[in-house]
């Protein structure tokens, strides 16, 4: 029997990159120099995909012509949904149905099948599928789209993101520059991939890559420079916050053209870092966290909760971003957080009735940080 390979999901881009990546592997550099390996495109928006999968079908069932053994790949195929619709009966199956029988009955011993493209799991192909994955001795892998509103979401990604750092280049990510992708990349596979590339080959020839790398090396989108100006006001580093204030407002006017107010973008920023160092300080008396617990603290406090369950919004996050994330809300007392809401409240309320919104922002944060030391 032959090896059948799957590779599937939601996550369209990630499909494609390990397919491509598979097909190396087992081919060399140049598939298409290989004699035994026979390619049905699946992604041709012209082609139906009962023609496709004819194609398959003869393919698996032709014996191989120039090598002793044969490798069918079923490039980008996205329309099993299209091919289930296909009328079938048991004089004319469809060309699906056709498909699932020879998988039952077994692939010819000499050929290796591999399948790529977005599948529904819930659908008795799919099931079929994976049974056969198993059973002929091939694999199935699945690439699921993370999900923003998702238990576990951020540290999930994170732990993702440095996978693929270490898996692609040998490179030990810090949880802080995981961290940092993460936040401002979100799941977006393609930025990220291109990011993570980046960073591998710039890292060089040291093993780690770190959060001053990525601000180094990677795109300086609105986002990411919002998300540094918001840890700087966290971190009451004035010098910084002010610094980066030209950057975000050309970064800002640049995408988003002539209708933007990017003063108003920082400034709501910082009132979302505020309500988030809030929420999380308000968490830590809960939890009863000493106000200067390190980095290990978090780490041991993740562990427990997932052995007792406990659930806390402090305890979702990965342990680095936690223990960064309660080092920032602890500078703050109370009278800080009224005072700096307080700030914000008032730059906004300036700049809609028109006051020079630059001066309006340095004075926010000359007003959190406390000036310059």
């Amino acid at each position: 029997m032959g090896a059948f390979y799957l590779i599937s999901g939601n996550e369209d881009f990630s499909i494609k990159e390990r397919a491509n990546e598979f097909i190396r592997e087992l081919c060399g550099e140049i598939p298409e120099e290989n004699s035994a390996l026979e390619i049905i495109r699946g992604d041709n928006e012209s082609e139906k995909a009962g023609p496709v999968l004819e194609k398959v079908l003869d393919a698996i069932e032709t014996p191989s012509f120039l090598s002793p053994e044969k490798i069918v790949w079923l490039k980008h195929f996205a329309k099993f949904d299209e091919a289930a619709a296909e009328s079938s009966t048991k004089k004319m199956p469809s060309r699906l149905d056709r498909l699932a029988e020879l998988l039952k009955e077994g692939i010819p011993a000499d050929v290796t099948l591999i399948i790529d493209g977005p599948m529904d799991r819930r659908k008795s192909f799919y099931k079929l599928c994976e049974k056969i994955c198993q059973s002929s001795g091939g694999k199935l892998e699945w690439f699921e789209k993370a999900d923003v509103k998702s238990k576990g979401y951020l540290p999930n990604l994170i732990r993702r993101i440095k996978e693929i750092a270490l898996n692609a280049g040998g490179k030990r990510m810090n949880d802080d520059a995981a961290s940092y992708l993460a936040e401002t990349l979100g799941s977006d596979a393609p930025k990220l991939k291109n990011e993570i590339d980046k960073l591998i080959s710039y890292a060089g020839e040291n093993r780690a890559i770190t959060l001053d790398d990525c601000f180094q090396i990677c795109s300086r989108g609105a986002e990411a420079i919002s998300w540094e100006f918001a840890t700087a006001l966290a971190e009451r580093n004035c010098r910084k916050a002010l610094e980066l204030i030209p950057g975000i407002i050309e970064t800002i006017s640049a995408e988003k053209g002539s209708s933007a107010r990017p003063e108003m973008a920082i400034t709501g920023a910082a009132h979302a870092e505020f309500q988030r160092l809030l929420s999380i300080r308000c968490e830590g008396k809960k939890l009863n966290i000493p106000e200067h617990a390190d980095a290990n603290y978090f780490y041991r406090l993740s562990d427990e909760a997932k052995a007792t369950g406990q659930e806390s919004p402090l305890l979702a996050m990965h342990p680095f971003r936690a223990f960064k994330t309660w080092e920032n809300a602890v500078r703050f007392q109370d009278k800080d957080f009224v005072r700096a809401f307080q700030a914000i409240l008032d730059a906004s309320r300036s700049m809609v009735t028109g006051a020079d919104p630059r001066l309006e922002l340095e004075s926010l944060v000359l007003k959190i940080t406390g000036g310059i030391g």
